[in-house]
């Protein structure tokens, strides 16, 4: 299992990589920008990415519409502290296969992320 995270927080990046390695054992690789997953996504394959929704010069909806648009048929969550119906509203609309918060307990968050990169991965619907 591998994923590609996105986030333009290098702190962010470097907890996500951390929880998902060693607790869970799900191999990443980590960009700071929609530019390089792009150049990533070309070079490498992954199960699943996993981007930040607010990131300087495209947010995370818009990577999700690029990576579409290219039709890269990978499945996507966005992990994001924005709390807003809207933007959960779009990125569903848009492809995104699940939305998780980064809001409260890291542990139960990068759980529920775990969870989700695994039965998403093995061919499960959106969830």
């Amino acid at each position: 299992m591998k994923v590609l995270i996105v986030d333009d927080d290098p702190l962010s990046l470097e907890l996500s990589k951390t929880f998902l390695e060693v607790f869970y054992d799900i191999i990443s690789d980590t960009v700071e920008s929609a530019g390089e997953a792009l150049d990533k996504l070309e070079d490498n394959s992954y199960d699943v990415v996993i981007a930040d929704y607010d990131m300087p010069f495209t947010d995370g909806i818009t990577f999700l519409r690029i990576i579409r648009n290219k039709r890269i048929d990978i499945p996507f969550i966005l992990f994001t502290g924005i709390e807003e119906k809207e933007i959960i509203r779009r990125a569903i609309e848009n492809g995104a296969h699940s939305f998780i918060q980064k809001i409260g307990d890291p542990k139960a968050q990068y759980l529920e992320l775990s969870k989700r990169i695994l039965l998403i991965a093995n061919g499960h619907a959106s969830c």
